[in-house]
């Protein structure tokens, strides 16, 4: 069955949902904490519709700590470590790990207290990344 359309970001939305992730993630690799060379990085491949600050993450770059190459070079350890999202899956459902802070779902507004994600414990990842729940598109 297909689904309905999802319209394509315009180059506008685009930049604000970048801006948005390296303000949140401060410019620092969410998987190590290293400042200076970070890329932002789309957690589950890049496609018209997804350039959502749910969906993207700052990780350290060549002339840093090379987090983002460890992510391209080791696809399954990254899904299972927080880092990426499989392609059937939904980035706003699927946890991701942060430096310093743990397990997390990102959103999209600030909570109460400034935040763009909610705490979770490393119990419910595991439950939201092997149910399926995650997978309705």
């Amino acid at each position: 069955m297909i689904g309905p359309r999802i319209p394509k970001l315009t180059p506008a939305e685009e930049k604000a949902a970048y801006a948005a992730a390296t303000e949140r993630d401060k410019g620092m690799c969410v998987r190590c904490g290293a400042g200076g060379d970070v890329e932002r990085d789309h957690r589950q491949n890049r496609d018209a519709w997804n350039t959502v600050l749910t969906n993207l993450q700052l990780l350290g770059g060549a002339f840093g700590c090379g987090c983002h190459r460890w992510k391209t070079e080791n696809p399954e350890r990254a899904i299972a470590e927080g880092f990426a999202v499989p392609r059937w899956a939904r980035p706003e459902w699927w946890p991701a790990y942060r430096f310093g802070v743990g397990w997390v779902i990102y959103i999209s507004e600030p909570d109460s207290k400034g935040r763009l994600w909610t705490e979770i414990t490393e119990s419910t990842a595991t439950l939201l990344m092997t149910s399926g729940q995650v997978s309705a598109r």
